[in-house]
Order: structure tokens, then sequence, then C-alpha cells
């Protein structure tokens, strides 16, 4: 702690500005600590409150001089501080009562002023990912309750460190107690990371990989906006019909394959139907002529079969059907959709025989069978870190969505992310009071590229499913993380929920104003600093924090293999030769 109170006083005092002028910058600079953008002070009255203020800029005073030119006087300079908060009684709070004036003391913060603030955290809730830039000394020391429990943004541009700075907070964040560790046996923190880029697998090297090789995702899990973004082009003028048609041979399909049970399945409901026969469905639809004769008016088959219930006729195989006439003795019309889905057709017997997409249309077991409604809680165990044999079970699970086509990884972060939310929904109704809970964090790398802030049919099921977990996930244990270079072009939605922020180095002036806006303190002395930030060094401001503070973040020993490649030096060394043969047989299976 440094008094400055010999050489400086409070000249003004206002609500979100306190200015203090230092008479003396000889005196001052003989003083064992100096001020600095983003120091701390703390102000004190004689009643025993002190405001604490960050320093926000300073301004050379205007010196007097004589006839000749000469200064007269001591040149100096008065500092602007922006408070944040007081301590009284040893204890610190935002906002409340404003000093008395004048003020009494002076004095740039010390280590032990700054324990007092960061003290507040009761020792079972202490969560720490770093130190004070400003003195490393000090640990920053946040509220685990308050930090995972109220959704997070990690916002940096790209190189700012986003990818170490996330792998960091979850490393500290799922770190087993010391008699965990010695007992051998797993906390009861469940992190999914959806990894754009697979970079995560270096930091968690016992986590659960899951990618295309592995990923088991059968399509009859999907609900009706994942489906029809999936399948169907909403720019098409048929568009009401396909959707119509589709909607209704699913639910007859599910129908027809829980023929043994007495509930009806919705279109919504996850339940396998065969989308071979669906597609057979759509086929006949397409082609259905109808008999016009007396006490026909229905669909007519080539062997004169009448076909009352299409559902009946229509799942099997590709049926035929008379032709059309206008004959008195075979009069037949086509039917209401003939030749309306020939594009839909297509489009939904490509996408069947995309290999790349077999992970999704094509799910086979390790036996080779398909996937069916009983297998639901296998499938689930992918994502949810249970595996079945308590050896399987696993604290991360890393979906690494590098392989994935974009053309459907909106479609798979929102199934995935339906799916865990649904099932965090029925354990918490199922949990009898007083039983443990089972919180999920879910972690987005790169999100702007799956919840734009854009509206568009192509992003419409993954931005319903990820805004409905922000606004409702937390009651049933469930949380986000959303990682972004570019927030200003991620759901508002979603980043409006998020009560607490993790900011790296912003250089796009639209992504500073969009963040200034989104955080939750107004504190420019912090805020003004995004564009300058050194790599390492994060703001943090939420719930979870006493004060919105300036942070070195902690070194990694297992880091993401997230790092640029150094061209120049690249360059210089000598040529790589590389068997490209061997890389193009990879790339074409």
């Amino acid at each position: 702690m440094t008094d400055l109170s010999s050489v400086a006083q409070v000249v003004s005092v206002a609500p979100d500005l306190i200015q203090v002028e230092v008479r003396s910058t000889v005196e001052y600079q003989n003083l064992d600590m100096q001020m600095e953008i983003g120091s701390y002070l703390k102000i004190s009255d004689e009643n025993g409150l002190s405001v604490v203020a960050i320093v926000r800029s300073y301004r050379i005073k205007d010196v007097l001089s004589d006839p000749t030119g000469l200064s007269i006087g001591e040149p100096s300079f008065v500092v602007d501080a922006q408070p944040v908060g007081r301590l009284q009684d040893g204890k610190f709070a935002r906002g409340g009562k404003q000093i008395a004036i004048p003020p009494t003391r002076i004095e740039i913060a010390g280590k032990s002023v700054l324990d007092e603030i960061y003290s507040g955290v009761p020792d079972n809730k202490k969560f720490s990912f770093g130190s004070l830039a400003q003195n490393e000394q000090v640990r920053l020391i946040l509220d685990g309750d308050k930090f995972f429990g109220k959704h997070i943004g990690v916002i940096g541009s790209t190189g700012a460190g986003k990818s170490c700075t996330v792998a960091k907070i979850l490393q500290e964040g799922i770190r087993p107690s010391e008699s965990q560790k010695t007992a051998g046996i797993l906390n009861n923190s469940h992190v999914i990371i959806f990894d754009l880029h697979g970079e995560y697998r270096t930091a968690f090297p016992n986590a659960r990989i899951i990618d295309t090789d592995n990923l088991h995702l059968p399509y009859w899990l999907m609900n009706s906006e994942e489906l029809e973004e999936m399948f169907i082009e909403s720019a098409e003028h048929n568009s009401h019909n396909q959707i119509s048609q589709f909607r209704q041979a699913v639910i007859e399909n599910k129908q027809r394959h829980m023929a043994a049970s007495t509930k009806s399945p919705s279109y919504d409901s996850p339940v396998y139907f065969s989308l071979s026969e669906v597609i057979n469905y759509l086929n006949n639809l397409n082609s259905e002529v109808i008999g016009k004769l007396v006490d026909e008016n229905v669909p007519k088959l080539d062997d004169g079969t009448l076909v009352n219930r299409r559902p009946d006729f229509y799942f099997e195989s590709r049926r035929r059907f008379v032709p059309s006439s206008t004959g008195k003795n075979d009069k037949a019309s086509n039917g209401p959709f003939y030749g309306e889905f020939n594009r839909f057709l297509m489009r939904l017997e490509a996408r069947l025989n995309d290999k790349r997409l077999s992970f999704l249309l094509e799910p086979r077991k390790d036996n080779g069978q398909e996937y069916a409604t009983c297998d639901l809680a296998e499938i689930l165990g992918q994502f949810t870190g249970y595996g079945g044999a308590v050896e399987r079970n696993k604290n991360v699970t890393i979906l690494d969505l590098s392989g994935i086509p974009f053309e459907v990884l909106s479609v798979v972060v929102s199934l995935i992310s339906r799916i865990v939310f649904t099932f965090a929904f029925h354990f918490k109704r199922s949990r009898l009071s007083g039983d443990q809970d089972m919180p999920y964090l879910l972690v987005y790398e790169e999100a702007h590229n799956y919840i734009p802030r854009s509206d568009g049919a192509k992003y419409s099921s993954v931005k319903k499913s990820i805004e409905r977990i922000a606004k409702e996930g937390r009651k049933y244990g469930v949380s986000l993380m959303i990682v972004s270079q570019r927030p200003s072009e991620v759901s508002e939605t979603v980043f409006s929920q998020c009560n607490n922020f993790v900011t790296m180095r912003l250089t796009n002036p639209a992504d500073q104003n969009y963040v200034k806006r989104l955080l939750p303190d107004t504190v420019s002395a912090i805020t003004d600093t995004l564009p300058t930030l050194e790599k390492q060094e994060v703001i943090v401001i939420g719930d979870s924090v006493s004060i919105p503070s300036l942070i070195r973040v902690d070194e990694l020993d297992q880091r993401p293999d997230s790092r640029d490649i150094n061209f120049h030096t690249e360059w210089k060394m000598d040529w790589l030769n590389v068997a490209v043969k061997t890389i193009v047989e990879k790339w074409q299976t």
C-alpha cells in the first residue's frame, strides 16, 4: 500500500468519476509505487468508508508562467479514476454510498487491499485461473458456482488466445480434489466441447473423443425443425406441400414401426422411422393416379387395386399406377401431388447416398444392425460421459466437428445440444428432493458459425435449440460457454443471457462496441483496453467476480493444438518432401 495523501488530493467526486490531483511530481516520483492505467486506488473518509476506483486516464495540468515564459511552481497532473465499489469493515461491495467530503486518505491499493476485495468468496466456491495483470501476486478469485452456473461468453480476435484460455478455465474447473486423486475416482464434472477445428484433444488427453469415425447419431432423433432444415429447401415454391407430406409420411412410418405400442408418436418423438420407406411413400405420392370410376376416387394401382389407405401400400416399394385417362371405362387422373416432388426426391436420395453423412443417415452398431428406438440410452451415452462400464465414464466429451460436412453442421450441433438438454430436463424431473445434481457445461467453439445473429432457415433449428438452453438451461443444470472471435455475428438472444464474460483482445471496432453494450458492467477504465490487450491478458466481468478485473491467465501444461504456423520461419527451412499420393488417397477415402 502506497499513501498518496501527502502529494495528492481529491478535487472532484461524481458517481462515475473521481479526480485526484497530484500536486508534486518530484515527491510522487520518490514514492515506492506509481500509478498506471488500470491501477486500483483506495480513497477513504474519516468514517471508515473507502471507495475503490480504477485509474482510467490522466492529464498534465496547465502550469502558470511569468512574463518571461518561465514556469511558476511545480508541474502537477490530474488522474481520472472510475469508482467500482466500496470497502467497509473489511468487506467489499459493488456500488453503494459515496464517501464523505472531503476524503482524508488516498492510497494505491496494494496486495492486502486487493486480497480483501476478492476474499468474499466462500472457500468451497473459490475458483481461479489467473492473477491480476497489475499485481501478479494477487490471484483472481471467482465464485465458481456463479461462473459456471451462469452462462459464459469467451470473446477475442483470432490469435488472441481463446483456445488456451478456454482450456485453462475447463482444466481448473474439472480438477479433482486431492482425495479424489488419491482414490482414483472421477468427480461429478460434465463438460461437452463442440470442437470445430479438432484442437482440444491434446488439452484433455483423458477425454472421450467423438468424431465422424465413431459418431452415431441416427436421423430419427431429429425434431421437425432439424428434419426440415436437413431435407427441405424452403425457397422452393411448393415447400409447404413438401413439409406437409413429409411430416405425414414420418408420423405414419413411426406408427408403423411401433405397431406393438399403444402410444401414438408425434413428428418430434425420438422414435425410429425408416428414411428409405419414407422416400418410397413420397415417390408413390409423386406418381399417384386417382381412379375416377364410380365408387373409386382413390389411388388405383395398375392391377386394379384401390388404395384406400396409403400407409398400407406406399412404404414397402415403388408402386405402378394405372395410366391417366379420360376414357369412360378407364377414367383416371393424376393425383394432387403428381410430379410435385421431383426435385425434393432427388435431394432426399442424394442425401441418402452421400457417404459423408453415413454417421447420420445410415449409422450402424458394431454388429451391423440399425439403431432402433430401444437403443436411445446407448446413443445418448456417447455425449453424456456415461459409457456403461465405470472405467469408460469421462468428465469431458470432445465432439470433433472438423470432419462434419458444413452443410449439416448446424443440424448436428442442434440435435446433440437438444438431446443433452432433454436428458438433463428429465433427470431433474425424476430426481428426488435433496438428491445430487448432474450439471453440464456445453462449450461452443467458433459459435458465430452456427448460432448467427441473422435470421435464416438454414440455422433456425440450432438457434432455437441453443436459445432455449440459454433461457431455460440453468433451471435444469445445463450451462453454456459461447466462444467466438466475431461476437457481433452471434445470436444476441444467446449472448444477452450470459452473466459472465472473459474478453480478450478485440481489434474490430464493431465487435468492440457490441461487446461494450453486452457487458453487465460499464467500466470504461477496463473495457477501453480491449484493442491493446496482450496475449494471455483477459478482462473478466460478471456476477462471479467482485469487480471487473484485468488478469493474466496461468500457463498451460497441456495446450490445445491451436498454434499459428510460423510462415517465414518455415519458409527459411529446407524443402519438405511430402507424400502427396498418400494424402490424396486419404482425402479420397
